[in-house]
C-alpha cells in the first residue's frame, strides 16, 4: 500500500495551498487598525469581556473551507512530522499545529477573539494558552516583551515574530514561526493563514522574535 510521506517542507507547503493565500497583511493601507491599539475590545483568556467598538477588515478575500474529514487527514499526517527529531524540544506540537488548523481560515477582525473572527494578536494569545498554557498579554506590542529575545537566524518551532505593519517604528502584528520560514498569523487580508518571511513585505517590516516557552 502506497504511503505518503511528507517532509517538513513539504507539509508546510501543504498547509499553505490549504489556507488558500500566501501573504497576509500585505499592505499597511488595506489595515484599517492596528493591532497594538490599546483601544479595542476584546475577551481575555479568563472570558472576561471589554465592550466597546471592533472593527472587521473590508479586504478579507473569500477561502476554502476546511471540513472534518479533511482535519482529521491533515491531522494524521501531521503526527509523523511533529515527532521527528528535528523537532525534539519541550514543545507540544502537536497541540499548537492541531490548533493553528482548528483556527485557519479564521477571518481577520480587528479586536476579534473567536472563530467568528480574530485579529493577530489574540490568535497567538489563544494558541499559546488553549494549546501550551502559556498565558500571553493582549497585544502584540505587549506579547513583543515577554520572554527571551531570539535572532532571526537561531527561530525555532513557537518563537513568536513581530513585525511594523503600520509604519509606526514599533510593534504592530505578531505571528508564530512554524520552520523552514513560515509562519502562522492572522492578516488582515487573508485571516489566519501561513506566510513566509521571505516575502518582501514581511522581510521589510520584520522587527524582531521573542522565545516565550522553554526549550
Amino acid at each position: 500500500m502506497f504511503k505518503l510521506k511528507l517532509s517538513g517542507l513539504q507539509l508546510i507547503l501543504f498547509f499553505i495551498l490549504i489556507s488558500a493565500v500566501l501573504t497576509g497583511c500585505s499592505s499597511t493601507k488595506n489595515i484599517s487598525r492596528e493591532d497594538g491599539d490599546e483601544n479595542y475590545s476584546y475577551k481575555d483568556v479568563n472570558g472576561k469581556k471589554n465592550s466597546t467598538e471592533v472593527v472587521s477588515t473590508n479586504t478579507l478575500t473569500s477561502k476554502s473551507s476546511i471540513d472534518k474529514e479533511n482535519l482529521e487527514a491533515i491531522s494524521s499526517s501531521l503526527a509523523g512530522f511533529i515527532s521527528s527529531p528535528e523537532f525534539a524540544v519541550n514543545l507540544d506540537k502537536d497541540e499548537v499545529m492541531y490548533k493553528i488548523i482548528e483556527y485557519l481560515n479564521t477571518p481577520y477582525l480587528w479586536g476579534g477573539t473567536s472563530k467568528r473572527g480574530i485579529d493577530c494578536s489574540a490568535f497567538i494569545q489563544t494558541i499559546m494558552y488553549q494549546a501550551l498554557g502559556v498565558a500571553l498579554p493582549r497585544t502584540s506590542l505587549e506579547q513583543s516583551n515577554v520572554g527571551e529575545p531570539v535572532e532571526k537566524s537561531d527561530l525555532k518551532f513557537g518563537d513568536l515574530v513581530f513585525f511594523d505593519t503600520m509604519r509606526k517604528g514599533r510593534v504592530t502584528h505578531v505571528g508564530m514561526y512554524l520552520g523552514n520560514g513560515f509562519f502562522a498569523h492572522s492578516g488582515s487580508r487573508t485571516g489566519v493563514a501561513v506566510a513566509s518571511l521571505d516575502d518582501e513585505f514581511y522581510t521589510r517590516t520584520y522587527l524582531k522574535a521573542r522565545r516565550v516557552t522553554a526549550e
